[in-house]
């Protein structure tokens, strides 16, 4: 579903007119929790946002907003919750109670999950039914797809770990390690792999998808700048990475 990535801080993001010759600022409206420290910004569908922020102990909540109320999402018993993709009232993350636990969210019900097998378990991207994220095992790291009755693993063929983090239809994006250990973007049509490398960019990520188009952003390096991208899919499946001017100043969390 559609997913925006942002930074650590909402004063990081700053979002740009991809279609603007000009490159013209966007009406860009501050999110911050009441009383937080720190606001992150993760998912959004329509008119309502999730994402997670910071108490004054450096607690972690999850959070929902409609454009006027902030909702606090925790799930039970945890420490830590972490709210990442929504697709109309259903919401998706992980927690934290010790270990690290994927989560549904319908609006009244939270639903606790872990890929069989796995010591950790972290949800990204919801479309429909389907959630996507990925899970660590003694072998790594591994993307995921759930329907609700099968987990099914997703590893593109000879990284040395894939991260599954967005869904629209029977499409996925995330990225992968190779042996270099430098991240590379991924689509997966469900059959078939495909790798998302901005040009000249030592790392590309991708985080999110709609339709035909892919955004996430890339790097140089591991103290290069952050830049986002758009990737845009035209008809046949020649990927055109198409630089827009979102700057990410600060560094992601792994």
């Amino acid at each position: 579903m559609k997913t925006f990535l942002t930074s650590a801080a909402a004063a990081c993001l700053i979002l740009f007119a991809g279609a603007s010759a000009q490159g013209e600022l966007l009406n860009v409206t501050t999110l911050y929790v009441p009383g937080a420290i720190d606001t992150e910004a993760y998912g959004i569908d329509g008119g309502n946002i999730v994402g997670s922020y910071y108490d004054s102990s450096y607690n972690a909540h999850g959070f929902s907003y409609d454009g006027s109320t902030y909702t606090t999402l925790d799930v039970l018993g945890a420490s830590r919750t972490y709210a990442y993709g929504i697709d109309g009232s259903n919401i998706v993350g992980y927690y934290y109670d010790g270990s690290y636990h994927g989560f549904s969210y319908d609006g009244s019900t939270y639903t606790p999950f872990d890929v069989p097998g796995a010591s950790r378990t972290y949800a990204y991207g919801i479309d429909g039914g389907n959630i996507v994220g990925y899970y660590k095992d003694g072998s790594g790291n591994h993307g995921f797809s759930y329907d609700g009755t099968t987990y099914t693993t997703l590893d593109v063929p000879g990284a040395g770990g894939t991260y599954a983090w967005g869904i629209d239809g029977g499409n996925i994006v995330g990225y992968y390690k190779d042996g270099s250990y430098n991240y590379h973007g991924f689509s997966y049509d469900g059959t078939t792999y495909t790798t998302l490398d901005v040009p000249g960019a030592s790392n590309t990520e991708a985080y999110g998808i709609d339709g035909g188009n892919i955004v996430g952003y890339s790097y140089v390096g591991s103290e290069g700048s952050y830049s986002g991208f758009l990737a845009v899919i035209p008809e046949p499946a020649t990927l055109s990475l198409l630089a827009v001017g979102m700057l990410m100043a600060c560094r992601r969390r792994r």
